[in-house]
C-alpha cells in the first residue's frame, strides 16, 4: 500500500484523486505523465463517494470485485459492475458512487489538452469542440487488456518503466479520441517506417542514454514527429515498440557487464537504467529466463 501524502504530489489538481484520497480508499500506486496526465490504482469497500464538476476526465478501469458497486442517478441505482468493466467520467459531470463489498480499479486522468493533442497526433488536424462521452459498466476488452496485460506488469516508479507509461497513455488516450467521443473520426491514415538516418539516429541515441530516464517524446523530437505517429513508425522499421526494443539493449548491455565488467548486480543495474536490483533481476528473468546471479555464472 502505498503513502496517500506522497502519491498526492503526483497526481495534483485531479479533483477524483482528491475525493477518493479524501475517502476510505486506498491508494497503492501512482504517476504523473504530465501536467494532469496519470494513472493511479485503487482499492475500495463499503464506502459512498461523490464527484462535482472536475476539470478532467477519468477513465476507471474495474481490475476484481464492484459486484455490489452502484452508481445513483437522480432516486436510481445503476448496478452491473465487475472485474473489466470501465466507466468514462468526463470533466464537469457529477455523479455519486455506492460501493459494497470490495472494489480494486486504475485510474486513468486526463485532460481536454491530452485529447487535443492525441487528435492532433493522430488525424494531423487541430481539435475542438469535442465532449467526452459519460459511460458507466461498459465493456471494452481492448481497454480492460490494456491495463491488466501491460500496465500492472510495469513498476511504475522505475525510470526503466517511463517509456512504457508514455506510450500505453498515448494508445489509451488515441482509443478514447476514437471510440469515445461525440464527433466521429475517420480511421486515420497508415504511415510508412521511419527513414533509415532517422532509425539509425533513435538507435544511437538509445544507445548512448541506457542508463537513463527515456521518453516517448524525447525520442520523437530527434526526427520531429508526434509521440503517436513515432511509436507506429518506430515499430514498423525495427519490428518491435520503442519500449521493447529499449528493454532489449538494457537486458544486452547488463549481460556484456554481468560477463566483463566484474561489478555488483546493484551497479549493474544502475548501468543500465533500472531503479533497484530487485527490479533489474525481475525483467532480467523474464526477458532471459535467467536470474542475472545464475546467467553470470553458467556463462
Amino acid at each position: 500500500m502505498g503513502d496517500k501524502d506522497t502519491h498526492h504530489r503526483l497526481i495534483q489538481g485531479s479533483h477524483v484523486f482528491e475525493r477518493l484520497n479524501q475517502a476510505r480508499a486506498v491508494l497503492h500506486n501512482s504517476v504523473s505523465l504530465g501536467e494532469q496526465l496519470g494513472f493511479a490504482r485503487w482499492s475500495n469497500q463499503d464506502d459512498r463517494t461523490s464527484y462535482h464538476r472536475p476539470e478532467h476526465h477519468t477513465l476507471s478501469v474495474y481490475l476484481s470485485g464492484g459486484y455490489q458497486t452502484k452508481r445513483l442517478i437522480g432516486s436510481e441505482l445503476l448496478s452491473g459492475g465487475a472485474p473489466g468493466k470501465l466507466c468514462l467520467m468526463p470533466a464537469g459531470h457529477e455523479s455519486r458512487w455506492q460501493v459494497d463489498g470490495d472494489l480494486a480499479f486504475v485510474h486513468l486522468y486526463f485532460s481536454d489538452q491530452d485529447l487535443s493533442q492525441s487528435i492532433e497526433q493522430i488525424w494531423d488536424k487541430s481539435a475542438s469542440s469535442f465532449d467526452v462521452q459519460d459511460l458507466t459498466f461498459a465493456d471494452d476488452i481492448a481497454v480492460s487488456g490494456l491495463i491488466q496485460q501491460w500496465l500492472l506488469k510495469l513498476n511504475w516508479q522505475d525510470n526503466a518503466d517511463r517509456l512504457a507509461l508514455d506510450q500505453l497513455s498515448q494508445l489509451l488516450l488515441g482509443h478514447i479520441t476514437k471510440h469515445y467521443l461525440n464527433k466521429h473520426l475517420p480511421e486515420p491514415a497508415v504511415n510508412g517506417g521511419l527513414a533509415p538516418y532517422q532509425l539509425n539516429r533513435c538507435q544511437e541515441f538509445i544507445e548512448a542514454h541506457l542508463a537513463d530516464k527515456l521518453s516517448l517524446h524525447q525520442l520523437a523530437q530527434l526526427v520531429d514527429l508526434s509521440d503517436y505517429h513515432f511509436a507506429r513508425m518506430f515499430k514498423q522499421s525495427s519490428g518491435v515498440s520503442p519500449h521493447q526494443y529499449l528493454s532489449q539493449r538494457r537486458i544486452e548491455r547488463a549481460k556484456h557487464l554481468l560477463l566483463n565488467g566484474g561489478l555488483s548486480l546493484a551497479e549493474v543495474a544502475y548501468q543500465t537504467g533500472f531503479s533497484s536490483q530487485a527490479h533489474f533481476s525481475a525483467r532480467f528473468k523474464q526477458i532471459t529466463g535467467n536470474s542475472p546471479a545464475s546467467f553470470r555464472n553458467k556463462s
